[in-house]
């Protein structure tokens, strides 16, 4: 089985992308809303 370098790298970098935004948009929601304690 032939593994091509470039899709597993696009793979990746697409995972990373897109964790790292998901955690950015995450934490400016935290830090924007008010805390109700």
């Amino acid at each position: 089985m032939q593994v091509n370098i470039f899709g597993l790298m696009a793979v990746a970098f697409f995972i990373l992308f897109s964790t790292s935004f998901l955690l950015i948009l995450f934490v400016k929601t935290e830090s924007q809303t008010p805390q109700q304690n």
